[in-house]
């Protein structure tokens, strides 16, 4: 038995079990947990925490029930479940609930690594019971919600330290009487000096300290049906081109792209800084070889008023005339849709009439030319104007605007898919293969379960509820073609909870029954390489997987985004990997 020191409006002193290193009463804390009892509660206020101690060494486990009940005092809303002397694991709070948890430690360079937003089976939310376990080994940390495990070694085993110190640990706080407070109620706090297994970590998390099993939502826990193999080509350089270097200083992000109707010709559009000013374009005349800016021929009002994650389409008029445009924020001018527009196959560029009607702060990702000639248009607007600022409880619903003139002006838009408690953006809209059906493809920006999509069979008239995605489909930004062979590759972030590959730039391949019928797909490709870095931003974790992806005529697929490209100083590339799915079909049944 270790003494645990309790700080602030409580008892002074409490008899933990198992609380340190290496007896045999910490090993046989090790077993399943059955609810623990008499819960450590603790107010919010700054002054407050419960100091024990930590092992230090090559291994050692963290774990403890916690319920965040509020806000707890202090300069910002990140409120400490524990601080050891090596690392720490805190809540991100908002007025009504947690949404996520943040982690980080000391490396051995001395600089912290941070890992922040790290999603779990359900989230994080107030007045519920949750798990949560932090492990290091060898081979890095692992922090899990729920049993399952939400950051694996690889994302962080960056700088890793040879061993822990160990020391004084502070719950409930940063240590006492500091600015991370945390309110709400933890229980069963055990400090081991092995690292637990995923196995053991998981039948920990089975019974809360109510005495109730815990609910994980199956929309969102994978079962091992979910995980489809991953084909990795993420670090082959021959399949690649740099479009735009970054630089220690420069950001180079948010790239969307598009093929003409030559099937060679491609224009990549971007920004400098993470959603920041527009005024970059390239142009391919050899499907993605090869690349020559295009910045000068741009009007000059589209760098300066124009920005975050422009987006690339073309689309034919009622006079047959085929014409390029792209869609931007013109936060200068609120949060309506700037329209430049090329007639010349884009050789020339102009402005277009501002639509102030339609919310573009993050401008409109999805588009559909429809079968009576006119055009769709997919985007995003906040439920709650008190509530804007673009953090994932900032609920967002997915509107529709048509254009009669071939995508030059636009009707007024209307909200076809919104589900409670949802945070649902950057819609992808796809056809089915026979031409039929449309699907919205949509980002949940709560990261808490899995993508979302909804089906159209009129050309989008009305539209089915926003049901879960496939757990191996659940991204950011999907974007994707149809292949002659009927399958479909889809880019995009990972998001899908419990994945090794978790915000990395991937593609999904599987058929349109998949699609409706929730199947897990056919298998997953690593297109590139993000070595993003904990407690840098932008190009942090996860800050990648913006594509664009075209087919030429010869099969090959040309998937772009930004990503950390490299492993130093130089922030977010712009990037591209060239392949053909029968090589990745190779692969695939070789790895089988």
């Amino acid at each position: 038995m270790k003494i645990v020191k309790r700080y602030a409006n409580t008892i002074a002193f409490f008899m933990v079990a198992g609380l340190m290193c290496g007896c045999a009463v910490c090993e046989k804390t090790a077993q399943p947990a059955i609810g623990p009892a008499a819960p450590l509660v603790f107010t919010g206020d700054v002054r407050g925490g419960a100091l024990i101690e930590a092992p230090g060494g090559a291994e050692q486990t963290f774990e403890c029930w916690f319920m965040a009940l509020g806000m707890g005092q202090g300069d910002k809303p990140y409120d400490r479940i524990v601080q050891t002397p090596d690392w720490y694991l805190h809540t991100i709070a908002s007025e009504d609930e947690v949404s996520a948890l943040t982690f980080g430690y000391t490396g051995a360079d001395g600089k912290v690594q941070g890992f922040g937003n790290l999603g779990g089976a359900e989230g994080v939310y107030f007045g519920k019971w949750q798990h949560v376990a932090v492990t290091y080994a060898p081979e890095g940390f692992r922090v899990y919600l729920n049993g399952t495990l939400i950051s694996g070694a690889k994302a962080l085993a960056r700088a890793l330290p040879e061993s822990l110190k160990g020391g004084l640990a502070c719950l409930g706080n940063s240590s006492f009487g500091a600015q991370r407070a945390f309110k709400g109620k933890i229980a069963g706090a055990r400090l081991l000096d092995r690292a637990l297994s995923a196995a053991e970590v998981a039948a920990r998390a089975t019974i809360n300290p109510d005495g109730k099993p815990i609910e994980v939502p199956p929309s969102a826990a994978a079962t091992e049906a979910d995980r489809i193999p991953v084909v990795d080509i993420s670090t082959d350089a021959s399949r690649q081109v740099i479009i735009a270097e970054g630089a220690k200083d420069r950001y180079e992000g948010h790239p969307t792209t598009l093929l003409a109707d030559d099937g060679r010709t491609m224009f990549c559009v971007w920004t400098t800084g993470h959603g920041g000013p527009c005024g970059q374009m390239a142009r391919s005349d050899d499907g993605g070889l090869t690349w020559t800016r295009l910045d000068a021929t741009l009007p000059e009002v589209y760098g300066r008023t124009h920005q975050n994650c422009p987006v690339l389409q073309k689309a034919k008029g009622p006079d047959g005339k085929m014409r390029y445009f792209i869609y931007s924020a013109k936060a200068r001018e609120g949060r309506g849709l700037g329209i430049l527009m090329s007639e010349d196959l884009g050789k020339s560029w102009r402005e277009m009439p501002f639509q102030a009607h339609l919310s573009a702060g993050m401008p409109p990702t999805g588009f559909m030319v429809l079968k009576d000639g006119t055009c769709a248009l997919f985007g995003q607007i906040f439920k709650s104007r008190a509530k804007a600022k673009d953090r994932p409880t900032d609920d967002q619903a997915v509107w529709m605007s048509v254009s009669q003139d071939g995508g030059i002006t636009w009707g007024p838009s209307r909200i076809v898919a919104e589900a409670d408690r949802r945070n649902l953006c950057e819609p992808c809209c796809l056809r089915s293969p026979d031409g039929n059906t449309l699907v919205l493809l949509m980002r949940e920006n709560r990261h808490r379960g899995r993508s979302m999509m909804c089906f159209s069979r009129d050309e989008g008239q009305t539209w089915t509820t926003p049901l879960d995605t496939p757990w191996a489909l659940t991204g950011d930004r999907h974007e994707g073609v149809l292949l002659p062979d009927g399958r479909y590759v889809i880019a995009f972030r990972d998001r899908a909870i419990g994945s090794e590959t978790y915000g990395q730039f991937m593609a999904w391949v599987g058929t349109w029954e998949d699609i409706v019928h929730a199947r897990p797909g056919q298998y997953r490709i690593h297109l590139l390489r993000h070595y993003g870095r904990g407690g840098v931003y932008p190009s942090g974790d996860g800050d990648t997987g913006y594509p664009g992806v075209e087919l030429l005529p010869d099969g090959t697929l040309v998937c772009t985004t930004y990503t950390r490209h490299f492993p130093d100083d130089r922030q977010s590339s712009v990037v591209l990997t060239r392949f053909k799915i029968e090589e990745i079909d190779n692969l695939y049944r070789k790895a089988k």
